[in-house]
Order: structure tokens, then sequence, then C-alpha cells
């Protein structure tokens, strides 16, 4: 698969998302791989009421030297309006079309291109009658390479219908295949209904082509959002463009103090949090670190403690015994794509002998953690690989996407022997119990939980389409799982901010912690079954009491979101990684 085919397949995607009849709530049309866009940008309120009143005035000042009255524009009676005023009218919807525009490109891609001046009445396009056409083109250049120009169409609709059903279109001229590199292509639209009614804008981010892309033999082409490249790959075609580098500075272990809160001396539960301190921050990647997983190894009889951390294009691997870099596992020699992104997940077999990577590439890569080599490439996902989790016999591995499947995969056979449908969305999480006969998946909004057949395992699921439970509760996506040893409590955390603790005979609700002032993104349990680990978008660490919920201990010194956590199979050192590049492992004392 090409990254062509890729970023089409993406597109795919994206458009069955609009095509869900709740598409109003715009976290389901929200991408999370670092880099990539969100597709929908919304103006309303105060924010839209300035953008009206800067293209009144400018409109005013326009209208003042207006353009010849076009030739077919209504006289009097049948039209009393004379032409520079209804002209100032048409120049003020037109500038707050530039003037949204340019807010989502500054927005999205600000970092990469600028805005090129053009004479607004020159660049507005009238009919024959003096109305305002409802398509126009705006150009930019990359900010380190100026000779590189992006041309930005821009089409009006009524609603997501124009979307879904395929009816949006800009027109593509040959001239601006000669003049431009990049086309991206937006809609905007008030939609039909909303919480603020009509006084609303909505701009979409539909696509994007390289101009060598097009075949064009007439003076004119009509691209349609089902003919595009899915706008999650334009940040890094971009790049790809200018070679640019990751620029982000690193932050360094001495700019953030660390401090360690827990229980006092005398209360009941100090025994079981203990004491904590920072033993160690690991520093190597160039890039925000995504997911973690650990691993025992047997090395010569004597067992390896071995961390894995996945960020972009890459997955290093530690010997934690020693605080030190095994080596690095590169994503680029081995990308089928050709579109290097995020590592999103870890998972290492029971053996620890295969580590799993999956990520925003659509692929499943197997790596033998002894010989630090690729052993082979999984592409069946249509879509961003989220999640990967092997069954507790290594025979099979599970994952799940953006493509709204959990797909089981026989190792052996490399292909996939089981496919369950979520339907309505994407999978961000799941889990499997280790005995290997529960399932859970988490969601938007929702916990899905199936439950095999003690004799036939996991086949099982083949002749269950509809999970056992599903559990609502969250208000947001459902980021991060965990199961107790037991198998009897599962615990969730979720960018609503908050931690559930469900009983997972029942799928009753046992306890909701709140404590995080941003999304949840990463939960571990203790060996012991006995301590929670959460990790959040306001920087810290929190560890709570599985049984009884309560706060046992709060940890800060990373920089930025603690995106994934892991205990070591002692439960004595929790790992933590975050998108400020670091990894810090914390002690027990």
């Amino acid at each position: 698969m090409d990254w062509i085919s890729l970023l089409k397949s993406q597109q795919a995607d994206f458009l069955q998302r609009v095509k869900k009849p709740k598409t109003y709530d715009l976290s389901l049309l929200e991408s999370q791989v670092k880099g990539c866009h969100t597709e929908i940008m919304a103006f309303w309120g105060e924010p839209l009421a300035r953008l009206q009143e800067l293209s009144r005035q400018q409109a005013e000042v326009i209208a003042k030297n207006p353009p010849p009255t076009p030739p077919e524009y209504p006289e009097p009676p049948d039209w009393t309006i004379p032409f520079p005023k209804y002209f100032q009218q048409q120049a003020q919807d037109y500038l707050l079309r530039e003037y949204i525009v340019d807010r989502v490109i500054t927005e999205r891609l600000g970092k990469l291109v600028k805005k090129v001046s053009q004479d607004t009445v020159e660049n507005m396009v009238l009919d024959d009658e003096g109305n305002l056409s409802g398509e126009s083109k705006f150009s930019y250049v990359l900010k380190d390479n100026p000779q590189l120009r992006v041309q930005v169409y821009v089409a009006d609709g009524e609603s997501f219908n124009g979307i879904k059903k395929d009816k949006i279109r800009w027109s593509v001229t040959q001239e601006d295949l000669r003049k431009y590199q990049v086309l991206i292509f937006l809609c905007l639209f008030y939609p039909s209904t909303g919480k603020l009614g009509y006084d609303e804008k909505q701009s979409i981010i539909t696509g994007f082509l390289p101009a060598n892309q097009i075949e064009l033999t007439e003076p004119k082409l009509y691209i349609n959002p089902s003919k595009l490249l899915y706008a999650g790959g334009l940040n890094w075609y971009l790049e790809s463009l200018i070679g640019k580098k990751d620029t982000l500075p690193l932050i360094h272990e001495k700019a953030i103090a660390h401090t360690i809160q827990t229980l006092p001396s005398e209360h009941c539960l100090k025994d079981i949090v203990g004491d904590w301190e920072c033993w160690q921050t690991l520093q190597g990647h160039n890039r925000g670190i995504n997911c973690l997983a650990f691993s025992t190894k047997c090395n010569n009889g004597k067992a390896l403690p071995i961390l894995a951390s996945g960020s972009r294009g890459e997955t290093k691997l530690w010997d934690l015994s020693k605080g030190e870099l095994i080596d690095t596992l590169s994503e680029y020699p081995w990308v089928i794509s050709g579109l290097v992104d995020e590592v999103n997940s870890l998972a290492f077999s029971a053996d620890g002998q295969t580590l799993v990577s999956c990520g925003a590439d659509s692929t499943i890569k197997l790596w033998h953690v002894g010989a630090l080599d690729l052993i082979d490439i999984l592409h069946k996902h249509n879509g961003v690989v989220r999640c990967a989790a092997f069954t507790p016999d290594g025979r099979m591995l599970a994952t799940g996407g953006d493509d709204r499947k959990i797909l089981f995969w026989d190792l052996m056979q490399r292909q996939v022997a089981i496919a369950l449908s979520l339907d309505d969305t994407a999978a961000h999480s799941l889990v499997l119990s280790r005995d290997g006969e529960t399932l859970v998946t988490g969601s938007y909004r929702k916990i899905k939980v199936w439950r095999t057949l003690p004799k036939t395992g996991i086949k099982s699921l083949k002749d269950a389409p509809q999970p056992l439970h599903t559990l609502m509760g969250h208000s947001h996506i459902v980021r991060s799982l965990a199961i107790s040893a037991d198998g009897k409590m599962l615990v969730s955390g979720s960018w609503d901010q908050t931690i559930k603790i469900w009983q997972l005979e029942t799928g009753e609700l046992l306890h909701t912690l709140k404590g995080h002032q941003d999304r949840v993104y990463a939960i571990a349990l203790s060996p012991d079954g006995q301590i929670i680990a959460s990790g959040s978008a306001d920087k810290t660490i929190k560890l709570w009491h599985l049984q009884t919920g309560e706060l046992l201990g709060t940890f800060t010194g990373h920089g930025n979101i603690v995106t994934a956590l892991a205990f070591t199979a002692s439960g004595e050192m929790l790992v933590s990684g975050s998108l400020d590049k670091t990894i810090k492992i914390w002690q027990r004392s």
C-alpha cells in the first residue's frame, strides 16, 4: 500500500464518520494523531461577531470604489438597491469567508505556511447579476520554501449533507495546476440546526491533493470530497516537501521539579501506597511518547525487565534494571505506506519474545525482541490503529482502530481469523483478561464487554455479534482500560476527566474517581490489584485505591500530557511516558 492509497482509504473512513447521524458532536470528527488536523472548526458568539464587524468595516471602505455594475444587474422597479450598496454586502460576505479561512489555516498549518496578500476586489468572483460566487480561492506559500505555493479552495454549503452526499464541489483550472503545488479543500457553511441557531459558521477541512496527482485535459475540473486525500496527512506532506524536522524543544529534567504527595503515615491505607520517589528520567526520544509496554524477558536464565516506548516513527527498548537504552527499532525502513506516523500502541507477547507496534499508518508491525528485527507487517485495518493486546497463549493478537473493527489475527497464519464490528465509533482502547475469556473495548462514551465460551475460547466470538454488556457512563472517549488480575473488576479512564471502576460480571458501576483537571489518557493496575495509576493531560499521575476509590497520591514532574503508564512485575516501580519526550521511573522507597 503506497501513501496515496492509504490517505484515500482514510478519506473514505472520514466520509463515513461524516455520515453518522450525530455528526453534530464535533469530537467525533477530531483526529488524535499528532500532526493531524481537526477536521472541523466552529465559529460562534463573540469570536464570530468580531470577524463580522471587521468584515463590515473593511467592506465599507472597499465599497467606496466598487467595480463596474455587472451587465445583468437588476434595475428598478424590479430591484431598488443601488449596486454599490449591494456590492458592499457581497464584499462583507466574502471578507468574512476570508477571515474564517485564514483562522482555520493559521490554526492548523500556521507553522508551515503563510498567506499571500491578494486584492480583495480582484479575488471576489461575482456573476453577471452581481451575486458573490459560492466558491473562493486563497493563496499561501510554505514559510521555509516560498517557491512552493499552496492554493486553498473554499466552497459554501448549507449543511453536512453536501459532504455526506458528495455534492460539494470545487473547480480547479489548468492555471491553478501550473502555479500551485498543493491544493487544500474546505467546506464552509451554516448548520441547519445548532446550539446557537444560525449565529454559527462551521468550516471543515475536507481533504487535499498534490497538484501532480491531478490529470486535467479540460480547461476546468470539478473535484468532490470523495476524490480527495485525507487531510490528516497534510502536515506530513507539507513537511516532506521542505524536509522539515521536529523542532520542538526538549523538556529537560531540571526544568520541572518533581513533587510527590502521598497519604500521611497514620492513614489506614498508608501501607498499601507506601512512599515513592522519582528514581530516573530516561531521555532519547526526539518526539512525544505515545505508549509504553513492559515485559520480563529471560536472558541466560536471568529475568531482564524490558520497557518498550513508542513515539513518531520509532520504538525504543530499555533495560529498566540499569535505566539504559538497549536499542531503537526504527519504522522508517519498513513503512509500506510511505507515511511515517505515530506509534499508538505497543504490546509484548507473554514470553517476551515478540513486540507489536501499531500506528497511524494503518499497519501492525511484529518485531523479534531478541534479534531486534522486523518479523512481519500486517495490514487489514482501514485507518489509524489505536490499540492492541495478545491473547494469553500468544497465538492471537487483537487490534482495534478508526475503522470501528476489532481484528483477531492468527499469528501462525498471519491473517485475520475473527472480526468484530463496533458499529458506531472507533476503538480507542481494548484489554483482554488474563484468562482470555473477557474482551473489553473502549470508544466514544461506550465500553463493550464480550465473553468467550470456556471450550472454544476466542473462536466463540465469531458467533457473538453482540457484546454481553455495553457500559454507559463516560461522556467522552474512553482512552484506557485495565482488568484486575482476578478478572472481576474493570477500570476505565476517559477524556471526560474521570476514572470509573466497574463490576465486570454485572456491569455495575462501583466508583467514579474525580481529581484530574484534564483528560485522562492512561490507566495501569498494580500487580497486587490494589492500586490504580492514572495519567492525564493535566501533567500529573495519580494513585487510587481500587477497592474504595480513595486518592492515595499525586506525582508531578512531566512537562506535558502523561500518555502512558506501566507497573513492573514486582509493583515496586511505575513507569510513565509523556509528550514531553521523557520517561520517568517512579520507585517505591
